[in-house]
């Protein structure tokens, strides 16, 4: 029996095609009428148009829609790896297990909405938004569990926020972003995780501007509440995916960097190295890890010395711009609160 394998990321869509067709007698099925008998297992190939197309030792047949009452698939460490994960690697064999299985999305106990939100996730995080939506539309519209209808509607949902990136105006793209933040809906995380890592890199950007327009800021009883609140914002944001959602490395360890970076502008030297340090422990296959390696060396240097080192170029600061000390420390994790 072959078996998608936890490699299944680089396989082909004909390697795919042949574990599908190979995958012995994983699943349940139950008729429709319970004279015919009790569920056997067998397995589900894929589902035709015709009906399910089954296969039970070396005899394969098709079995009419309308004599199946439900089906159990049974899932590879492989398959269940696919669907978690949502890889854009994954996407050749995603498409081959959606392909063979969508048409059965409306029987009860068919797995084959957890394979098109799999592929539209992985879309997604190719780029490709059009054939994102039309997946989860149909999940959405099809689907007989509840609660896979549900996932599939936040998909589109993050799928909307993206294309409202692409094409409405800064300003109204900012509103609708902390409307999501405030609603603070944690069933759609993939959403949340989209805004807050937009809203970040406003507030960061917000922050350095205050400051660049205010060097003085700390001395201004009205710029300083304001300059702190851009300031907390942008790490609260920074720091929310790995606080709350460790498990999405790949925005966990973008929101550290992120936090790093805000730490080397207010020319918090020891926090920043604490961060790296945090982000190299806990996601040592980040993008962002080699650079951090390269930058915690002359950062604990600088701390051992009494130098700043900073993330701006000289030319980036004001040059009546003067350290004026430490800023407050961060009011961390504050992100729902007022």
């Amino acid at each position: 029996m072959l078996l998608i394998s936890a490699s299944a990321f680089g396989q082909t869509a004909e390697q795919a095609e042949r574990a599908l067709s190979q995958r012995g007698e994983l699943d349940e099925i139950r008729w429709s009428d319970p004279a015919k008998g009790v569920a056997f297992r067998a397995g589900i190939i894929r589902a035709l148009e015709e009906g399910l197309e089954v296969q039970r030792g070396a005899l394969k047949r098709v079995l009419a829609y309308d004599q199946i009452g439900s089906v159990k698939f049974g899932l590879t460490m492989g398959e269940r790896q696919l669907i978690a994960e949502a890889k854009p690697e994954a996407i050749a064999p995603l498409k081959v297990f959606w392909e063979a299985r969508k048409r059965s999305i409306q029987i009860q106990g068919s797995n084959a909405g957890d394979f098109g939100l799999a592929l539209a996730r992985a879309l997604r995080k190719s780029g490709v938004f059009d054939e994102a939506v039309t997946i989860v539309k149909e999940i959405a519209d099809k689907d007989s569990d509840p609660q896979r209808r549900a996932r599939a509607k936040g998909e589109n949902d993050t799928l909307a926020f993206i294309q409202v990136m692409k094409v409405e105006k800064a300003e109204e793209v900012e509103k609708r972003a902390w409307a999501v933040t405030e609603a603070a809906d944690e069933s759609n995380p993939d959403l949340m995780l989209l805004v807050t890592g937009f809203l970040m890199k406003k507030e960061f950007e917000a922050l350095k501007n205050i400051e660049a327009e205010n060097p003085r800021w700390m001395e201004d009883d009205e710029i300083k509440p304001q300059r702190n609140r851009h300031y907390h914002l942008a790490l609260d944001l920074a720091l929310y995916p790995s606080l709350f959602h460790p498990l999405a490395e790949a925005e966990s360890a973008d929101g550290l960097w992120q936090a790093v970076q805000v730490y080397l502008h207010t020319r918090e030297t020891q926090r920043a190295v604490d961060t790296l340090e945090d982000l190299l422990a806990l996601y040592t296959d980040s993008i962002h890890a080699s650079k951090a390696k390269e930058m915690l060396t002359p950062l604990k240097a600088s701390i051992e010395s009494g130098k700043t080192v900073t993330e701006a170029k000289p030319e980036e600061k004001p040059k009546e711009a003067e350290p004026m000390g430490p800023p407050p420390p961060p009011k961390r994790y504050n992100l729902f609160e007022d």
